[in-house]
């Protein structure tokens, strides 16, 4: 019986070994695509999503002027985005971060 079952095995490992090599990459693709890249979030490193500046919960504790500020589209939108890594870049604490308006 065990020399039956190692004959199976045996004329079934390359297809085996075929569908594995064919799916795999399949499957790493829709997960690619369901989970896209992240970034980690500049203050705590954490993922956050594509187009934004930080994860939701160092955005959620930036005092509400700097939200607003970081919020607005405008000519000096990247300037405030600098300002906000220039103080996340010397560890000021994300509730204390000032953004000029």
């Amino acid at each position: 019986m065990d020399d039956l079952i190692a004959r199976i095995v045996g004329a079934l490992w390359p297809l085996i070994y075929l569908t594995a090599a064919i799916t795999l990459p399949v499957l790493l693709a829709l997960d690619s695509q369901r989970n896209p890249m992240t970034t980690p979030c500049r203050s705590c490193r954490a993922p956050k999503p594509p187009r934004m500046y930080l994860c939701g919960n160092c955005w959620g504790a930036l005092p509400t002027p700097a939200r607003r500020a970081l919020s607005r589209h405008d000519s000096k939108a990247f300037a405030r985005l600098r300002e906000l890594h220039r103080q996340l870049d010397a560890d000021v604490p994300v509730a204390e971060v000032q953004v000029t308006p």
